[in-house]
């Protein structure tokens, strides 16, 4: 019976380190070769040849002589192999196994992708207002505004509102890198958790104050291996803050004789409170890797001092 042998073939080891975003490679060449036990050993065949022990398959790390317990390389994956008949020995054949890793893609940074889109909402203004409830919190049933009166027979005015939405998208890895083979997924359930809740913490380095942020849910796209998790906040710049009229029993505003308009004297809402749909504050910051959290506050490359 012969026996196989698989040995990499010297300096042929080819690196490709992407930048963020983009996968980085690890290309790697072997001999496979088949040596008989005698002349009248007959050739085992050609597939018998990827069941040896050593051949690199997809889906595999990279093995131990090539990690050398090196976190970064360690994370590789093989993709593809490819295997091409050595004709300058007989029985043999050159393997070529590509390694990449989209999970890390830059040894020296972390992929975080943020996007913001500005836009705007419509408040119904029955009263002017100088200062807003701390934090957009107010108890119900709420107190009466107070403020200058701008509606007309219990009509608001409309008035825009700043919003803007953010975007955060990261990579997850939920291979296992043990024996146990378990799926490493997100926490699932913290993000459902806090769908609906307005920030109990400062943001983005420090550029979005405690409940301007709305947590409207994630996004999540399984890609071989890997999460690519999508946040969605959306910022109000009046804390998501309501105006509402103190209804009669019908259900509409009560008036009562107000200012005038163009020398008109008109009807105006008499109680208006402020109201918050968005009651509950939670700190998102949380349920988000360390490691991200820490890479939005950084901007690479530094300036040289």
């Amino acid at each position: 019976m012969g026996t196989w042998t698989i040995a990499e073939r010297a300096g042929s080891r080819l690196w490709s380190i992407g930048q963020k975003g983009v996968e980085s490679t690890l290309t790697c060449t072997y001999i496979v070769r088949w040596s008989p036990a005698s002349d009248a050993d007959p050739y085992p065949g050609d597939s018998n040849m990827l069941l040896q022990a050593g051949m690199p398959r997809p889906t595999n790390r990279p093995p131990s002589e090539i990690h050398k317990d090196d976190a970064w390389v360690k994370q590789m994956i093989c993709r593809t192999v490819s295997l091409v008949p050595e004709s300058s020995r007989p029985y043999a054949w050159q393997v070529q196994a590509v390694y990449t890793s989209n999970v890390n893609p830059y040894p020296t940074g972390i992929y975080a992708k943020q996007t913001r889109t500005a836009g705007e909402r419509t408040l119904n203004q029955y009263r002017g207002y100088t200062t807003l409830p701390a934090n957009g919190t107010v108890s119900w049933p709420p107190t009466d505004i107070g403020g200058t009166k701008f509606d007309l027979h219990g009509t608001p005015r409309p008035l825009p509102i700043a919003t803007e939405t953010i975007t955060l998208e990261y990579i997850h890895d939920r291979t296992s890198t043990s024996a146990t083979n378990v799926a490493a997924d997100p926490d699932w359930y913290t993000f459902g958790a806090n769908q609906g809740t307005r920030n109990s913490t400062v943001m983005f380095n420090n550029n979005y104050k405690v409940g301007t942020l709305l947590y409207r849910g994630c996004q999540a796209t399984l890609e071989q291996e890997c999460w690519r998790l999508v946040h969605v906040w959306q910022f109000d710049n009046l804390m998501h803050l309501e105006q509402v009229p103190c209804p009669n029993t019908t259900g509409a505003p009560i008036l009562t004789p107000g200012g005038t308009f163009a020398g008109q004297q008109v009807f105006q809402t008499d109680k208006v409170g402020w109201y918050q749909r968005y009651t509950t504050l939670a700190d998102h910051t949380a349920m988000l890797p360390a490691d991200i959290v820490t890479e939005l506050g950084k901007a690479f490359p530094k300036v040289a001092p």
